[in-house]
């Protein structure tokens, strides 16, 4: 249902309010409610008083039909109404009344950015119109193309609410002498909870620096809703910090490797502010995100294993400083068990403390889950961490980048415990929510025991080069199998990918920090598909 207008009145779809095109709300009572549903179903018809009544639902029988000429007149009162010239309800004497209105479907109101409402443009104001046009512009410049800014000075929550709105900017104008005074306050476009405020005092000339400083210090704070922690209890389906930072990325730009857009947004707010828990498992978590997300492309080098450790050192240092300050914040305790268990420097039964004690003062039972699962992973629990992962999932929304995430770590956990036929299944299944993911990830689930390779992935198979392939399965050691602590779990993890490899390039596509793990594939003895 959407929302439909009536001469100058926009009506919800419930009929519980409807907002005047100057902005101002007005709030219905059951029983004005009540009779406007009745009317506007029969538009242009008679609706006698009996059945008025009889809507009313008046079980006691205390309302008799001048109860109802009084409802109407003082619903027109509030409607704006004249008896004599009817613009919503007509008079039939002596029998009823009629809705008189024509309605007006109103589309729902879609945007990236919805500016409005704005107040204090008064009446042919141009300046307070261009300096507000010219706010429109800086922040469309800096959002970029892909996201939507539409400037609606005398839009209402109300009216948008059936919409699409993520966030909305509502600006109060005073000019005063050469200048003008602006109050701005940055919305959730869904729920109208004020996220930032912002107060600007601006000259009246044709363009200035602070609307540039103004539009940057707006996206940032669009940014940090959506990525920081609020503050607030998580729900018990609640995606971890790290998603969340990603979904936040990729909210302000289309690139995928999402670390590279939160990395310069989390370095400048941690040099700020030193000594906040949040920032420095945001970091150390955007650490991890380098790491994980690559780039493998022949563009890109890869990292040496100089700037690999060097990372991982700033990961274990910002995890170990924030701990002691993050005591009583499980999100921020789950965010420091995760990068100390990836790092892989003794800090397993640490991060599997972290998390028992995030879960016991946690909503977020998803988040808490899918980080023991991963322990028990690791430590060789395959069997309680797939119990744990499919209890994850029950909280999550199909098709989601959490619901996709947990998929990838049972397919891993499968994979180490050399379960082939449930990490396909499972695979068919991640293939059909995500389908792209079967061209990233496909080459890892790839079974040793398989004669043939799928047709989507043999020409990416085909156009990994030795080098290519070296730097593929260190890479995926060192992102997923090295942090599982038994040996033959590790070989699990990459074998399927290390057997087609060597049946294409031979043993030295096989690295040498690997060679303890495939002794017959490093020494030129083939597996024949």
């Amino acid at each position: 249902m959407q929302s439909i207008r009536y001469a100058d009145l926009v009506f919800q779809p419930d009929m519980l309010s409807a907002t005047r095109d100057d902005g101002t709300v007005l709030r219905l009572t059951r029983q004005e409610r009540a009779l406007i549903l009745q009317l506007t179903q029969q538009p242009n018809r008679l609706v006698t008083r009996p059945t008025l009544l009889e809507g009313l639902g008046d079980a006691g029988g205390e309302l008799g039909e001048r109860n109802i000429d009084y409802l109407i007149n003082r619903l027109r009162k509030r409607l704006g109404d004249d008896a004599r010239t009817p613009r919503f309800i007509a008079t039939q004497y002596g029998e009823g009344y009629v809705w008189v209105a024509t309605p007006i479907g109103v589309e729902p109101v879609s945007a990236f950015l919805l500016v409005g409402p704005v107040y204090g443009l008064g009446s042919g104001n141009s300046r307070a119109t261009a300096i507000v046009e010219r706010v429109v512009k800086h922040v469309g410049a800096v959002l970029g193309q892909s996201h939507k800014v539409r400037l609606m000075p005398q839009w209402r929550f109300e009216q948008g609410a059936a919409g699409d709105i993520v966030h909305s900017l509502e600006i109060g104008l005073l000019p005063e002498d050469r200048q003008m005074h602006m109050a701005l306050v940055l919305r959730d476009g869904r729920t109208n909870t004020p996220i930032a405020p912002f107060r600007l005092t601006l000259p009246l000339s044709p363009d200035n620096a602070e609307l540039e400083t103004f539009a940057q210090s707006l996206v940032q704070s669009i940014w940090a809703h959506a990525a920081l922690p609020d503050g607030q209890q998580p729900t018990p389906g609640d995606r971890p910090l790290h998603l969340r930072m990603h979904d936040a990325a990729v909210l302000l730009a289309a690139d995928r490797e999402s670390w590279r857009h939160n990395a310069h947004r989390l370095e400048e707010a941690h040099a700020a502010n030193p000594d906040d828990p949040s920032l420095s498992v945001l970091l150390a978590l955007n650490r991890y995100a380098q790491l994980m997300q690559g780039p493998l492309s022949a563009e890109t080098p890869p990292l040496s294993d100089e700037e690999w450790l060097a990372i991982e050192d700033d990961i274990e240092r910002l995890a170990l400083d924030a701990l002691p300050k993050a005591r009583g914040e499980p999100m921020l305790l789950l965010g420091i068990a995760k990068v100390l268990r990836f790092v892989d420097r003794g800090h397993l039964q640490l991060a599997g403390t972290l998390t028992d004690e995030a879960f016991q003062a946690s909503t977020a039972f998803a988040a808490a889950f899918a980080m023991k699962a991963q322990i028990l992973a690791c430590q060789g629990e395959i069997d309680r961490a797939i119990d744990l992962y499919d209890r994850a999932m029950e909280f999550s929304e199909p098709g989601s980048e959490f619901h996709v995430y947990l998929l990838v770590l049972k397919g891993t956990a499968l994979l180490a415990a050399d379960r082939r036929s449930d990490a396909a299944q499972l695979t068919a299944e991640l293939y059909t929510v995500a389908p792209l993911t079967r061209l990233k990830l496909g080459l890892f689930f790839l079974s040793p025991k398989a004669r043939t390779v799928p047709p989507a992935l043999k020409p990416i198979l085909a156009a990994v080069t030795i080098e290519a392939g070296r730097r593929l399965l260190t890479h995926l050691h060192r992102v997923s199998a090295r942090q599982f602590e038994r040996r033959h779990h590790q070989k699990n993890i990459l074998h399927g990918l290390a057997v087609h490899l060597s049946n294409i390039h031979g043993p030295d596509v096989i690295p040498a920090s690997l060679a303890h793990l495939f002794p017959k594939l490093a020494t030129n003895q083939r597996v024949p598909l």
